[in-house]
């Protein structure tokens, strides 16, 4: 057996604890955000600061910000991949349907 590549411990992949460490601070982010729109909610008006809400709303928000641009980064760099490719030879390609085959 061949001795572990450079970022795999385990046979896991290098990137599997950074995944549970995002994670860990998401699931924080909205644990953090929920408190503060409770506070907001069971506070009286007079002693509530007015930063509550707007940092709530973004504690909450931010694990859907992180979302949103994942999926924008998967879908530029799938898309730039894609150009990347040489285009196919118009000729080489048979269908199966073709009459001939």
């Amino acid at each position: 057996m061949a001795p572990p590549q450079q970022g795999e411990q385990c046979g896991r992949p290098a990137g599997s604890a950074l995944v549970w460490v995002v994670t860990a601070l998401l699931l924080l982010a909205v644990l953090g955000g929920g408190g503060c729109l409770v506070a907001y909610v069971v506070l009286p008006p007079a002693e509530s600061p007015a930063w509550i809400p707007a940092v709530g709303l973004s504690l909450v928000a931010l694990p859907w910000a992180f979302w949103l641009a994942t999926c924008a980064y998967r879908c530029v760099t799938t898309r730039s991949a894609d150009r990347a490719v040489a285009p196919a030879v118009g000729g080489s390609i048979v269908s199966r349907n073709s009459p001939g085959s």
